[in-house]
């Protein structure tokens, strides 16, 4: 666990001296309490998200899923799945949707949900290559590579839009605002996951969203 102000590594986030009875822990380093999510709500967490604060990023990240006991790698790639269909429906309706009918897209929705799989998949993986490059400290593994794709996955929360967006109809220019807040979600996450500083963070997820764009034009192409 960590505090979700300094990222400094803590013992315990509380102390528990009877059922219900707490008392949150202190950090030694910035003197502030550790996580004072512990004591909040959901929903609070939840807004804190919204706001893209760091902190509630860090309880998210490293303390919630020891203190709940969670499996956070089923849980990414759960959440990953999701993704890819969000982006999918998106692909489908900005773009293929003025072009082909509903029929040809059914016949071939396998093709665009690898095609669009690839492209997240190179987002991801700039994204991890021009981290490494930056920070010259973070070492390819299957552990960072499960980090930042959760830190990527779990920050795309804005996606879930789209549901809303195949209700009611909206502007293409709705999609772009979703993306923008996406990338400005995923750049909050990687800062926090790699413990480094925005503009670190705000390169690695440029030049991801530049290769997702490059990847995107050659899709459109290709189908």
């Amino acid at each position: 666990m960590m505090c979700v102000h300094c990222a400094t590594p803590v013992d315990a986030v509380y102390v528990e001296y009877s059922p219900g009875n707490i008392r949150l822990s202190v950090c030694a380093k910035c003197e502030h309490t550790a996580d004072e999510y512990v004591e909040c709500e959901m929903m609070i967490v939840l807004i804190d998200l919204v706001l893209q604060k760091s902190k509630a990023y860090r309880h998210i990240f490293f303390n919630y899923p020891l203190l709940h006991k969670l499996s956070m790698r089923e849980f990414v790639w759960k959440a990953s799945l999701l993704v890819l269909l969000l982006d999918s429906c998106m692909f489908y309706y900005f773009e293929m949707a003025f072009i082909y009918s509903f029929c040809f897209v059914q016949c071939h929705m396998k093709l665009v949900v690898a095609k669009v799989a690839l492209v997240d998949n190179f987002f991801l993986l700039t994204v991890l290559v021009v981290s490494h490059i930056l920070l010259k400290r973070v070492a390819y593994s299957k552990t960072v590579w499960t980090d930042i794709r959760m830190a990527l996955v779990l920050s795309s929360y804005f996606k879930l839009f789209v549901f809303a967006m195949m209700v009611w109809e909206f502007s293409p220019l709705m999609a772009f605002i979703i993306d923008m807040l996406v990338l400005s979600s995923n750049t909050v996450a990687i800062k926090v996951m790699l413990n480094t500083s925005m503009p670190i963070a705000a390169t690695a997820t440029a030049a991801g969203a530049l290769v997702r764009i490059i990847m995107g034009a050659l899709l459109k192409l290709l189908i």
